[in-house]
């Protein structure tokens, strides 16, 4: 059995939201008697887009208000969002089963928004919801984390743009595929990764220690029941300048050097990460194929393009060779890939396929999984289009940690550039670079 060693940065990820937004002309189709509240619950795991396809068959209208919410949260709409939360749960005598549905949308909702001290609310609200209805305590555990972490934050002064002037800056990818670039931080030049799958900036504690950041008291950890967890503090810098962008009070999660040591051939380690938190205020982020990151304005669309957001997460509604899926977008993953519920869904796509060992290494250590490789695969993302010679898929969640479908470094270069608008919620690739690329370049064997 082959093996190879692949980067993910997801073990950084939180408690994702359940997001859907108005119905997408290439989302998946749902049969007539989808459970509505188990697609709430698989939209946690990225399934947004199908969520948004059974939208019009939600016949209860509780579900339909907490549907409407979480619309709101996809679309970054957060005021409108808790609304709509507080609406359902004033509209009738809700059970703890019910409460337990709406208060993660709240809670997502104002994180995302770097509201914590309302997702902290909302997430202790949440873990009492599953308490009173009987959640055992590893049911509980996602509340529990974003509640914990969601305090420590709101300690903080929140984080504030003082200067936007958009300058175009360099990005190298490096011996794993992850773009970098230069960032100042309270006055100190950092080599860092722009990650836009991180719900939070990271440092390890030696670049905390050297860019004196301010250490928060207590500690927290960054995973959840269905996630690896790995401890962490909140260090909290007075500026940061990042391609014509000035920030003051930017919270860092920061982790034990040992922990950004990805354990792969001849070594391979992460000082800093430029997480979505930051890259979101740059408004309009374009990735060139010549190495440059371009930022500039943009200005809200009235209807939501072609990326949702759940939790912090960005998914991208890709087509793969006709099959609508819904794809965590994560910069910081050296690959894309498939995971074990697709498997799942299309076994008759994989059945006779040779199976690997992938040693997927990460924030706080790694973990291996079983995967097949899905040979000659057409890749369709907005107009334009790529075929791949494969894509990984895992036949096993690996060491118990549920992944999404990740959309990662290896097919985005297969396109000559890609531009995140957060404003208009749209992801775009420009014209593909050849017909046949490979998405196990960025893979380090």
């Amino acid at each position: 059995m082959k093996q190879s060693y692949l980067i993910r940065l997801s073990p950084l990820w939180l408690a994702a939201a359940l997001a859907l937004g108005p119905t997408h002309a290439t989302a998946t189709a749902v049969a007539p008697d989808a459970d509505p509240r188990a697609a709430l619950e698989d939209a946690a795991g990225g399934e947004v887009f199908r969520l948004e396809a059974q939208l019009p068959r939600i016949k209860d209208p509780g579900i339909a208000l907490l549907a409407r919410a979480r619309i709101a949260a996809a679309r970054m709409d957060v005021v409108e969002a808790r609304r709509l939360v507080d609406s359902y749960l004033a509209a009738a005598e809700r059970s703890p089963a019910e409460c337990a549905l709406a208060w993660p949308i709240a809670a997502d909702a104002s994180f995302a928004a770097g509201d914590y001290a309302k997702a902290a609310q909302a997430s202790h609200a949440w873990q009492t919801a599953l308490a009173d209805a009987g959640a055992k305590p590893e049911q509980q555990a996602d509340a529990l984390q974003m509640a914990t972490l969601s305090e420590q934050l709101s300690h903080a002064l929140a984080q504030k743009v003082t200067t936007y002037a958009p300058q175009s800056m360099t990005i190298v990818h490096d011996k794993v595929g992850l773009p970098r670039g230069g960032v100042i931080i309270n006055g100190m030049a950092q080599d860092a990764v722009l990650d836009t799958g991180a719900n939070l900036s990271v440092v390890s504690l030696s670049t905390a220690r050297k860019l004196k950041l301010h250490m928060l008291d207590g500690a927290a950890s960054v995973g959840s029941s269905s996630r690896q967890a790995v401890a962490t503090r909140i260090g909290v810098a007075d500026h940061l300048a990042l391609a014509g962008l000035e920030l003051d009070h930017v919270a860092f999660l920061v982790l034990d050097d040992d922990q950004l040591s990805m354990p792969v051939p001849g070594g391979y380690h992460i000082d800093a990460i430029v997480g979505f938190p930051v890259l979101r205020e740059l408004q309009r982020i374009q990735f060139t194929s010549d190495g440059k990151l371009v930022p500039s304005r943009s200005t809200a669309a009235n209807v939501p393009g072609n990326m949702r957001l759940a939790g912090s997460d960005l998914y991208v509604d890709v087509t793969l060779n006709d099959l609508p899926v819904a794809m965590h977008l994560d910069s910081g993953g050296s690959h894309s890939a498939l995971s074990s519920r697709f498997a799942r869904e299309h076994a008759a796509l994989f059945k006779g396929l040779a199976s690997q060992k992938d040693h997927v290494a990460g924030a706080g250590g790694a973990r291996d999984r079983t995967s097949v490789m899905w040979p000659h695969v057409r890749v369709h993302i907005g107009d334009q289009q790529v075929e791949i010679n494969g894509i990984s898929v895992s036949l096993g969640d690996a060491g118990n940690v549920k992944e999404p479908n990740v959309l990662g470094g290896d097919i985005l270069r297969a396109f000559d550039g890609w531009t995140i608008d957060f404003r208009r919620m749209q992801f775009d690739v420009g014209a593909p670079k050849t017909q046949t690329a490979s998405t196990r370049e960025a893979a380090v064997r």
